[in-house]
């Protein structure tokens, strides 16, 4: 059986995973342990993760059931009958590549290769032991139907009863849901992907011999080869042009027998812990039917441009296995997309007289100016992702100079003094985290480190604490990314985005301000959000927040306002903290 690529530093907590590659630093802990949960664990690693991982080993491989194979076989000339991990039985349908070799630091019970393949079999058909949250097939198209006119989602929280029940909560399984559609074939864009666990998704929809492209941004080994062991499955790594820069997109496309598509915009990567005890946004778009084939070439746009601007990002990869995807965007219907795409793209980019602003927190800006109704300068802009990056000296560097004041835009008509309005930061504290389901393991997806905390000191005048209890996701860490500008005192919500970008001058762009030329806008990352803005989602002015208006659903924020500022002795949640952890 083939070592693990990532060794010690594995976070995997599915079985097949488990059932394919060999950890030999879990193997020399479960061999000393006497199976039924009682190890002694080095204080190098997560005692947390550890259990979780060495549990599943005595899933696979109990030694209990190893003895009794053993007996057996040496008492009675029968084959040995292998213990069932879950109910269910063997079939030819098992989404698991077949184990090469074997691992002398493996169990005894794991040298028998194919008692390990009718194990997976055998795991693998009960559902509720791949996938913590299962929601009944058959109603997601009803679902999405009552989001309306939003279409927007969290994800269900594992260890919150009370989101696996809630109208917009949402699984992975349900994206896959047969009743939006029977699916032909899809393509994941994100940056990391754990594609055993996605594979297993689509096993249980019954979609895993299904054309899938992965377009992925994160270095992995198991993509490199899956071609391999799943022929319909296209892995490309998204090469970027300098090397701190990221492929941070998170979206889908799921194409249908019957023509139509659908695109999904999201914040999770693709791997358990996202979908787990994170608190994730989605948008999901109507479904999109196919054009005529003598329909014009301008035909199926929606009233953001939203297919357009979808297009011109796709060809900013210069990926050829995307031009299939790309004609057949061209050909869809997207006239009941209410939404803007925004997106950022690697490079420097400067305003067209066409299209304005291209990308970025500049893109963003544009469309505020053109669309957005006049605010009160006092309204803040409210910001909200999982990670920060190095802002500048002081606020005015970049929070103010650039983003703000592209956030900061409306329609009032040019000419009008402005002032700066107030800017907020939503970011985890120490408390937050510590408190959270998962412990202090729940800062695993808040990459915000030490080194550049200590830069920008200033940044803590303006954090606020996460807090979701009307959502039920106070104690599920946000690696939601989302921001906005609303109003307590007459309860409306002015615009909202939900996006991949953090709070970064990678993601968002900063400007070259040389005087003598242009200024050209430089973005590290690709990212891609959607904007949500009043006069075309609902008709009115503003998202009535809290309550419904008149007939208008209010909002689903994902957070509680009013907001929570840091008191006196909190903190920011630092990656550093999790150093005597893992």
């Amino acid at each position: 059986m083939k070592e693990c690529p990532y060794g010690e530093k594995c976070y995997r907590k599915n079985p097949i995973h488990f059932g394919e590659f060999s950890h030999a630093h879990l193997d020399a802990i479960y061999e000393k342990g006497n199976g039924s949960g009682d190890y002694e664990i080095p204080a190098k690693y997560s005692s947390e993760m550890i259990h979780t991982q060495l549990k599943l080993l005595e899933k696979l491989f109990p030694k209990a059931a190893a003895k009794k194979e053993e007996e057996a076989h040496s008492s009675s000339s029968k084959p040995p009958v292998t213990a069932p991990i879950a109910s269910g039985s063997s079939s030819s349908g098992s989404l698991d590549t077949k184990p090469s070799g074997s691992s002398s630091s493996r169990p005894a019970a794991s040298q028998d290769t194919s008692n390990l393949a009718k194990k997976q079999k055998l795991n693998a058909k009960n559902i509720k032991d791949y996938i913590p949250v299962v929601i009944e097939k058959g109603g997601m198209a009803k679902k999405l139907e009552r989001a309306a006119p939003y279409n927007m989602f969290l994800t269900a929280i594992t260890d919150s009863k009370p989101t696996h029940a809630e109208p917009l909560s949402i699984t992975l399984q349900e994206i896959l849901d047969e009743s939006l559609g029977e699916i032909e074939s899809t393509v994941q864009i994100n940056f990391m992907v754990d594609i055993g666990w996605l594979l297993g998704h689509y096993y249980f929809a019954g979609i895993l011999d299904k054309p899938l492209l992965v377009l992925y941004g994160d270095e992995s080994p198991e993509l490199l080869s899956i071609g391999k062991f799943k022929p319909q499955v296209t892995a490309i790594r998204v090469r970027m042009p300098t090397p701190f820069a990221t492929s941070h997109t998170k979206m889908m496309f799921l194409g249908y027998t019957d023509g139509s598509m659908r695109v999904v915009i999201s914040t999770a990567n693709l791997y358990e812990d996202d979908w787990h005890n994170r608190t994730q946004g989605l948008w999901i778009s109507p479904k999109l039917p196919a054009l005529p084939e003598d329909a014009d070439t301008g035909a199926g746009e929606s009233l953001t441009g939203f297919k357009q601007d979808l297009m011109l990002y796709l060809v900013e990869y210069k990926i050829s296995q995307l031009q299939p995807w790309i004609a057949r965007i061209r050909k869809s219907d997207f006239s009941a997309i209410n939404v803007f795409f925004l997106g950022s793209v690697p490079g420097g980019h400067r305003e067209s007289s066409v299209r304005g602003h291209p990308w970025g927190h500049a893109r963003l800006g544009s469309l505020l100016s053109k669309h957005a109704t006049p605010i009160d300068d006092r309204i803040p802009v409210i910001c909200q992702s999982s990670s920060i990056g190095s802002l500048g000296a002081n606020v005015q560097a970049w929070i103010q100079q650039d983003f703000v004041n592209s956030l900061k835009k409306d329609s009032t008509p040019v000419g009008k003094l402005r002032q700066m309005p107030p800017f907020k930061m939503i970011y985890p504290s120490f408390g937050n985290v510590s408190g959270s389901h998962d412990g202090m393991l729940g800062g695993g997806c808040l990459p915000y480190g030490k080194n550049t905390n200590d830069k920008q000191p200033w940044l803590k005048d303006y954090l606020q604490q996460w807090k979701s209890s009307d959502r039920y996701r106070s104690r599920a860490m946000p690696h939601i990314k989302s921001y906005t500008r609303l109003n307590l005192e007459d309860q409306s919500v002015y615009w909202f985005v939900l996006t991949s970008a953090n709070l970064s001058k990678a993601a968002w762009g900063c400007f070259n301000k040389n005087s003598n030329i242009q200024p050209c806008l430089r973005i590290a990352n690709y990212e891609v959000g959607v904007l949500f803005l009043p006069r075309f989602v609902t008709g009115e002015d503003t998202f009535p927040l809290g309550n419904n208006r008149d007939g208008v659903p209010a909002f689903p924020l994902p957070y509680d306002v009013p907001l929570t500022p840091y008191a006196p002795d909190d903190k920011p949640f630092l990656m550093d903290y999790l150093q005597g952890l893992y």
